[in-house]
């Protein structure tokens, strides 16, 4: 019996590789006639039918393949570009399939690659299965794609989904084996805080948007959360995110908002029940339409995006714990990053995957050891004993605040750590990190600063000591009173950048709090250059929210960042909007916008950014970093926009001020 598309395995990993765990069993079986159904598979280690989306209280399977264009995972040439591009290789097996015990396996003489006459893409895949047959053995085609092009553009210049659907049949002496599979392309809006896999926070297709046409932006519409609420703190500091019909907002109020994009009404919100500071984590899209959001409770939730319905939420920690970072969705996991409230205490940090249908916990990676030695942080212990005249304390800091960023195939994280201002900096902390997406296994982490030890002498801050003795002239030896508190606050992005000889070099890429711009090879965590934008502060001095406060984006060569400042402010500090070389990090041009915690974006030549300084947002050529337009808003602006389709998208208000969400277009 044939079940019509139901069926389906296929893989976005890369070309040579992706097949290799395949046989004798591929993760989804075609879902013919299970006494046929071993003999030809589509073969896959990432993807599975998605959507409609897996619902653990009703739990069905699902009938299609959705990816949003450029998505890590599902895209292979991971770039939105008005297009998706599966892999769709084909495993022949001969050994049997332990998932198929009724199908005795057969030699496949002949397999047609059907719903694809005169598409170059699938009469590649069967050429590439010709040459597998007769089958003696399992064989698999290798780097076989469908190309599916988004439907547009309309009028407006706008991209809608497209979908193809792609029928297999393999014939054997013992019968005939039928698979099928939908596969959905999804336009990627702005889907998640960083807008792409690799945090790069800039739009390459916005066409409507451009410096000529900038110093006409207006208001479009305007959702007033104090008004709607009828209370304070309703600030809006996360980047709104945006599919094709609503914009979705999170809340200092603790609330989620769906929003139609056309006009601003409010389809529906939800409550995530984080009485203490609320939600300051963008909420997740992924394609097949749920919605991820992270909230102060350190508890993540899964919702249905078109109705705002729970479809599974999951605790990650205690009471001082906090998820302030987005959720990023990768083959199925959700990697969320936890932190605490403040850093009075710190918690412990660490990043935690999630499986995406349940929320089940898949791993933890702490960031600091359980316990170290107060007399020397780099010694992990579990006993007094471990640390000599020492004593074996708890362990703190290394917090993750920051989204993380994967690469195409989602099967690799870059996640950064963060300092802690009650707590020496230990383990992990200042660091970025490369982890295994599927097992958090390490890598490599490469430290920016030095490990902190508790002591220092009171009259010498730069000596560490444990007793007295050790600071002679200098003492006594006491505890430190602020501890450095760098690291990063926002996570990684993954370039491929300019080498200035003629050539091209992937990068990560991380601003610090502690005043540097650091760009590593994400082969091996070593360092490729550093930019120093200010020393960092020496004690008694520390970062407080540090001068890479907010996220950095990427486009047209550059990186661009709002700075904010140290404790005290550094004189004389830098002007407070820069623009850098993807060469080497020096200045490509700069700007006073006062100092900002405001997280930038990029789209159609422009930049969009906030300041601390004044209810004001900006609107900047990226070229030329002239300022072409100013709006007055309600209160001061820390949330990044999100660019899609000619429209902009920001919140504005911060901790008890006015908070809410604005739409920017041309009239």
């Amino acid at each position: 019996m044939r079940i019509p598309d139901v069926v389906l395995v296929v893989s976005v990993v890369l070309a040579g590789n992706g097949w290799a765990a395949c046989p004798p069993s591929c993760p989804l079986p075609g879902g013919g006639d299970p006494r046929q159904d071993c003999h030809a598979e589509f073969a896959t280690t990432a993807l599975r039918l998605n959507y409609p989306p897996f619902d653990p209280a009703h739990p069905e399977p699902g009938r299609e393949v959705r990816c949003f264009d450029g998505d890590a995972g599902c895209d292979t040439d991971a770039t939105v570009n008005h297009e998706c591009r599966f892999d769709v290789d084909v495993c022949l097996l001969r050994s049997a399939d332990p998932a198929l015990p009724g199908c005795t396996p057969a030699e496949v003489t002949a397999v047609t690659v059907g719903n694809g006459t005169g598409d170059p893409d699938l009469q590649a895949l069967q050429t590439a299965i010709n040459g597998l047959l007769p089958s003696t053995a399992d064989a698999c085609t290798s780097g076989q794609t469908l190309r599916i092009p988004l439907r547009g553009p309309d009028g407006r210049g706008r991209f809608r989904r497209s979908s193809r659907s792609i029928q297999l049949t393999a014939r054997t002496a013992a019968g005939i084996d039928v698979d099928r599979v939908k596969l959905t392309c999804v336009p990627r809006g702005w889907p998640s805080h960083g807008y792409d896999h690799a945090n790069r926070r800039a739009t390459l297709v916005e066409t409507t948007l451009a410096p000529a046409n900038a110093p006409n932006l207006v208001v479009k519409w305007r959702v007033d959360l104090e008004a709607i609420e009828g209370t304070s703190g309703n600030g809006v500091t996360s980047t709104p995110t945006v599919d094709d019909r609503n914009v979705y907002v999170t809340s200092w109020n603790r609330r989620v908002y769906a929003v139609r994009a056309s006009t601003g009404s409010i389809r529906w919100r939800y409550d995530t029940g984080a009485t203490f500071l609320g939600v300051q984590s963008s909420a997740t899209l992924t394609a097949d339409g749920r919605l991820l959001v992270g909230d102060s409770a350190a508890v993540v939730h899964c919702l249905e995006a078109r109705t705002g319905r729970l479809l599974w939420k999951t605790t990650l920690g205690t009471s001082i714990d906090h998820i302030w970072g987005s959720p990023t969705v990768a083959n199925g996991r959700v990697f969320v990053g936890i932190a605490s409230h403040n850093d009075q205490p710190c918690t412990q940090g660490r990043l935690v995957a999630l499986d995406l249908d349940t929320g089940a916990v898949l791993w933890t990676r702490d960031m600091v050891p359980d316990r170290i030695c107060d007399n020397d942080t780099t010694i992990a212990c579990t006993s007094d004993a471990d640390c000599g005249s020492g004593t074996c304390v708890a362990s703190r800091g290394a917090g993750v605040t920051a989204t993380v960023a994967v690469e195409p195939t989602g099967e690799t994280v870059y996640v950064n750590t963060v300092g802690c201002y009650t707590f020496p900096s230990n383990g992990d902390e200042d660091s970025i990190l490369k982890l295994d997406a599927a097992t958090g296994t390490t890598y490599w982490a490469t430290r920016v600063q030095p490990p902190e030890q508790f002591k220092v002498c009171k009259n010498d801050q730069a000596t560490y000591c444990t007793a007295d003795a050790d600071c002679v002239g200098t003492g006594p030896c006491v505890n430190k009173t602020f501890y450095h508190d760098f690291g990063f606050l926002n996570g990684p992005l993954l370039v491929d950048a300019d080498d200035g000889l003629g050539g091209m070099r992937p990068l990560v890429v991380s601003g610090s709090k502690d005043g540097s711009l650091y760009a590593l090879d994400p082969a091996d965590g070593s360092s490729v250059w550093t930019r120093v934008v200010l020393p960092a502060p020496v004690t008694p001095a520390f970062a407080g929210f540090g001068l890479f406060d907010a996220a950095v984006g990427f486009a047209q060569q550059r990186f661009f960042a709002a700075l904010y400042q140290f404790i005290p402010a550094t004189m004389p500090a830098p002007e407070h909007l820069m623009a850098f070389s993807a060469v080497d990090g020096t200045t490509a041009w700069e700007d006073e916008i006062g100092p900002s915690w405001g997280s930038m974006a990029y789209g159609g030549g422009l930049l969009f950014v906030g300041t601390q300084n004044a209810p004001e947002y900006y609107v900047y050529d990226a070229t030329a970093g002239t300022r072409l337009k100013t709006f007055t808003m309600p209160a001061t602006v820390s949330s990044g926009a999100s660019i899609v389709d000619g429209r902009v998208y920001v919140g504005y208000g911060v901790f008890g001020a006015p908070g809410g969400v604005v739409a920017l277009g041309l009239p």
